[in-house]
């Protein structure tokens, strides 16, 4: 890491826009060492079941509103912000008019309505390099041209979320490699847009921002953002990345013999690779992703319901009641192997069945089954579809290998952190600071500005982690043969597509 008198007064501001929140952090430039943090909900509109979209002015709102905040209770003068990052959640698409005007609410990735397009896709399957499902980017260009055909003619650029964001503060359309490689039309083995695909399907490849390398400066704010964040004007803004790309940077990009299980709203379980490889028909069960740095890849297993799953149960029993009042219920309740079962698959099964649709199911209920039974069963049913997604990925003797870092908002339960440690039967590391994504795009944001030579050197000195392990062998036995129930009843509601 580059390090001088000066970059101590640096500092570095992430921007992560999920799905459910906006979070910024700023981090000092010399160190990585985070100064304060400011997050909010972001609103969500469901016109019909299985829909699901935001407003992008809402981002931006809340995004000033955070900014301002953070700059005011941490006393950081604007003009020490040397640099900004970008991530945001993947596949969600987003039509902007040439004047950069919306032309459509966006398409956030859990929307289901895509599915007849995705269906159809499928029958491309071989030449794709990913499984033809409805959250991916392009299921969702197919759907506004066939069913919003007024805004599809006058769309002018296809965005991902951070990428508005960055329009906003720089005036510049554009993309990073790890967004592109998530939308169903990147061809990895070019690194560029599948010309041959978009032209098959008549999608003119001009709607397709250009994309680049996550680390590098992709602009300045302007006079008018800069007014609006609370910041200098001409502060660089770095092209950013997907909330799972920056993830894996944020966890300071592990070895290949460690599995990254980032655990939010949903679940990414990842592995760096060597090599892209494209999909492979009789292994559905990963998705392959750009990391955005160094021409890096990985790949992913996916459970779309996790942290969801638990505020779902939340909000359901009691939309008064916090968090750690719901854990304090689940912990009531041992696990057992003749406990219901639960199947977090509330937004489609996510790896290994790959199936869209309402699937979470309660199983094995007895007249016994309580509020805190069940909520104890959505506790371990998340864990368990955490292990379930990690062996479809590397299989049994592969996870067996591979030591277990896990990052996200749900391992920072108490709670889930021993569950987790007992379904997996080992040791388990968890991040004691969950914004991975945020931190990720932070590093982005450093490397631009030209504060580190790196992502992975400005985050060497991060300080990581704890150690968790199972309570008692008693309760890794009993949790080995409670997985091997659940195994045995998502087989029986996969099979009922």
């Amino acid at each position: 890491m580059k390090r001088g008198k000066h970059i101590a007064d640096h500092v570095v501001l992430g921007i992560d826009l999920g799905t459910q929140g906006l979070k910024v952090i700023a981090v000092r430039g010399d160190d990585a060492s985070i100064i304060g943090a400011a997050s909010a909900a972001v609103p969500s509109l469901t016109p019909a079941p299985g829909w699901l979209e935001q407003q992008p002015e809402d981002w931006w709102r809340i995004l000033c509103e955070l900014l301002r905040k953070l700059l005011r209770q941490q006393a950081i003068p604007p003009e020490s912000v040397a640099g900004i990052g970008l991530s945001g959640h993947m596949h969600s698409l987003l039509p902007l008019r040439a004047d950069g005007g919306i032309a459509h609410n966006c398409l956030v990735w859990a929307d289901t309505r895509t599915q007849p397009q995705a269906s159809r896709l499928a029958q491309l399957q071989e030449r794709l390099w990913n499984p033809a499902i409805a959250p991916y980017s392009l299921a969702k260009l197919l759907w506004l041209r066939e069913h919003r055909p007024a805004v599809y003619a006058e769309m002018a650029v296809a965005l991902f979320p951070k990428d508005y964001l960055r329009w906003r503060m720089t005036g510049a359309f554009a993309t990073d490699y790890s967004d592109a490689s998530a939308s169903l039309m990147w061809d990895f083995a070019a690194r560029q847009w599948d010309e041959k695909l978009l032209a098959e399907l008549a999608i003119p490849s001009h709607l397709m921002p250009p994309a680049g390398d996550s680390c590098a400066p992709s602009g300045r704010l302007t006079t008018q953002a800069a007014a609006e964040l609370g910041l200098r004007p001409g502060t660089i803004v770095a092209r950013g990345g997907g909330d799972a790309a920056c993830a894996v940077v944020g966890a300071g990009i592990p070895d290949s013999d460690t599995l990254l299980i980032n655990a939010g709203t949903a679940v990414q379980v990842i592995e760096l690779i060597a090599q892209p490889t494209p999909f492979d028909v009789q292994r559905a069960n990963r998705y392959l992703f750009e990391l955005g740095i160094d021409g890096r890849c990985f790949i992913i297993g996916a459970l779309n319901s996790a942290g969801q799953s638990l505020d779902w149960w939340r909000r359901l029993l009691n939309p008064a009641q916090s968090h750690a009042d719901l854990e304090a219920l689940a912990a009531t309740q041992p696990g057992a192997a003749d406990a219901p079962i639960f199947l977090p698959w509330l937004q489609g099964t996510g790896t290994p069945f790959l199936l869209d649709g309402p699937y979470g199911s309660f199983a094995q209920l007895s007249a016994t089954a309580d509020q805190a039974a069940l909520t104890r069963a959505v506790y371990d049913g998340v864990a368990m579809g955490i292990h379930l997604c990690a062996e479809a990925l590397v299989g049994a003797d592969g996870l067996a290998s591979k030591q277990l870092l896990f990052t996200g908002g749900v391992p920072k339960s108490p709670l889930m952190r021993g569950i987790l440690a007992g379904v997996f039967g080992r040791e388990i590391r968890c991040r004691s600071f969950s914004d991975m994504s945020a931190l990720g795009a932070a590093a982005h944001g450093a490397v631009a500005a030209g504060l580190a030579e790196s992502a992975q050197s400005w985050l060497a000195d991060f300080d990581y982690g704890e150690v968790s392990q199972p309570a008692s062998d008693s309760l890794v036995e009993q949790y080995r043969s409670a997985y091997g129930r659940y195994k045995l009843w998502a087989a029986r509601i996969a099979a009922q597509k």
